[in-house]
């Protein structure tokens, strides 16, 4: 039998429309670690009878190198010219797409039509969050994809891989859907791996470990050489908020390596790979806070930086817990906050979080070198004008180190998504346009418009004009993530005028002078930022400006 020879494909994660685009618009792509793919490729090439060979094709990578220099359209010819390249080139029996969110709709059958136009013998999967919650619509709007897998893939493509009669395997597998299955009433079941243990540690030469350096959240170490590494120390959570659809791809039960697996997997990525910089990207690190703790006392001898960049649940911090993420090198942590309304949390996230514990967490953080980030959601039916205006004020109250304000998202298999089409807040296939920087949620007290208002003021606001750093006069701090900001987005007007206070306050005149110029050139020549600048107060004489009315 022949060896497969697989080639994982990862579409852009986002809008390609908005690469390249002007400041205050622009999304980058975050780039995480492909650790899906890497643990796929390890699984296979341990159980399969017949190793496959392994390639991986981000497209996020080669669309970062070119997004700048190019419009959209330009974009997608060059990703889909290199997805024909390397198809003649390796000449893959299976194609596996691995799609993150509903935006890679877009993207799913142009792809795998140019593989078949090239290898029409070719095994076109997809899999991941999306496909798993979608199968159905991934199925009917993608005619070139073959099979969708539900949840997690290393049982299923392993059992595939390793199958003779592979049209038999797809349609009897509990986990592998194809349209035939879709007809017949098939429903789909998950496969997961229940010891994580017995999966084998990654080969990480199957892709370029220098493409991922990109997702730590702490900017004070930015400009910085480092390696940064992912893992997954558990997969699956308890808990159902409104906006999640982990369910779907990881379950509910929580399944968790050993300590002793962890800590040897994070030796690994030190000694061989060069790691400074661990990402624990668990959906829910600290279910089990003893486990959680003796990892990080675990891991404080190996000298490396953590940060938890998924976010973690506030309600398990307390003094110890603090202190334990500080002494394992933990400088950064981003708190799944969600909201600043108890009544939102409670009864529209469902969340166990009151609000009147978070500040005190984060001065548990602070005591102990921890910095603090929040993810907060906004635009979900049943909040109101009033809701936002609650979380503005935690915000404000609170001092994080940086907030992250997300528009509500109605992700396929998430609850969002069955209250939003079951009561006609989002058209049928919208989902083409579901980006967390675009609201597309109609509902009673929810203006889509509005809502993305309410999160680019509330950014200004919050990480901006009353920045928290340059309130407290950490001005260190403060011009590390500024100069951050316009190395990334050179327009950004209220970076480059808080750049140049964070400057001042750490007494160089020189930049300061030249960042307030550039802020007064972007504000001479773009409206949108002039208005913004106006109403926030920043166009009057240099120094902090007064406390806007957001």
């Amino acid at each position: 039998m022949e060896n497969e020879r697989i080639l994982f494909l990862i579409p852009p994660y986002f809008n390609i429309d908005d690469y390249g685009s002007d400041a205050r618009s622009s999304v980058l792509p975050p780039f995480t670690m492909p650790y899906g793919i890497l643990s796929l490729s390890a699984f296979l090439a341990q159980r399969c009878a017949h190793k496959p060979e392994v390639r991986v094709l981000d497209l996020n990578v080669h669309l970062k190198e070119i997004a700048a220099q190019r419009s959209s359209a330009q974009c997608e010819l060059f990703l889909k010219e290199l997805l024909l390249r390397q198809t003649r080139e390796f000449q893959p029996t299976i194609v596996g797409i691995s799609a993150l969110f509903n935006i890679t709709f877009r993207y799913i059958e142009e792809l795998a039509k140019a593989v078949k136009s090239e290898r029409a013998a070719c095994l076109v999967l997809a899999g991941g969050g999306l496909p798993s919650a979608a199968y159905k619509e991934v199925l009917e709007l993608s005619p070139s994809v073959d099979a969708i897998c539900r949840g997690e893939g290393e049982i299923p493509l392993a059992e595939l891989v390793d199958a003779k009669d592979k049209a038999r395997l797809l349609a009897e597998h509990p986990s592998w859907m194809t349209r035939a299955g879709i007809a017949a009433g098939k429903e789909p079941r998950h496969s997961f791996v229940q010891e994580l243990d017995q999966i084998p540690m990654f080969d990480y030469g199957i892709i370029r470990l220098d493409d991922y350096n990109s997702r730590s959240i702490d900017k004070r170490h930015s400009a910085e050489q480092k390696r940064e590494m992912t893992i997954h120390t558990s997969r699956g959570c308890p808990f159902s908020c409104v906006f999640c659809s982990n369910p779907f791809l990881h379950g509910n039960k929580v399944r968790a390596m050993s300590i002793e697996r962890v800590v040897d997997e994070v030796r690994v990525m030190k000694e061989k790979y060069g790691l400074t910089v661990l990402l624990i990207e668990d959906d829910h690190f600290f279910f089990d806070v003893k486990r959680a703790k003796e990892i990080l006392r675990r891991l404080a001898p190996l000298e490396i930086r953590i940060e938890f960049p998924n976010g973690i649940a506030v309600y398990a911090i307390d003094d110890e817990v603090a202190r334990l993420l500080g002494e394992a090198g933990a400088s950064t942590v981003a708190l799944a906050v969600e909201s600043g309304s108890d009544h939102v949390l409670r009864n529209i996230i469902g969340k166990p979080l009151q609000t009147g514990m978070v500040k005190g967490k984060v001065e548990m953080l602070r005591r102990h070198g921890v910095q603090s980030h929040a993810f907060i959601v906004i635009g979900l039916p049943g909040e109101h004008a009033e809701h936002r205006e609650e979380t503005l004020e935690l915000l404000l109250d609170v001092g994080f180190d940086w907030a992250h304000i997300f528009c509500a998202v109605p992700i396929f298999g998430s609850r969002l998504y069955d209250i939003c089409m079951e009561n006609g807040y989002i058209q049928k296939g919208s989902f083409l346009e579901h980006v967390m920087s675009k609201s597309v949620i109609t509902a009673p007290g929810v203006d889509p418009q509005e809502i993305e208002r309410t999160a680019y003021d509330f950014n200004l606001n919050v990480n901006f004009v009353n920045n928290y750093n340059l309130k407290i006069g950490n001005y260190e701090t403060a011009v590390k993530y500024f100069a951050n900001v316009t190395s990334k987005y050179p327009e950004h007007a209220f970076g480059r005028y808080c750049l140049a206070e964070a400057l001042a306050g750490a007494g160089d005149e020189v930049r300061a002078a030249e960042e307030r110029a550039h802020f007064d050139g972007i504000i001479a020549r773009d409206p949108w930022w002039r208005s913004h600048a106006d109403r926030f107060g920043l166009t009057g004489e240099p120094g902090r400006s007064p406390h806007p009315t957001a």
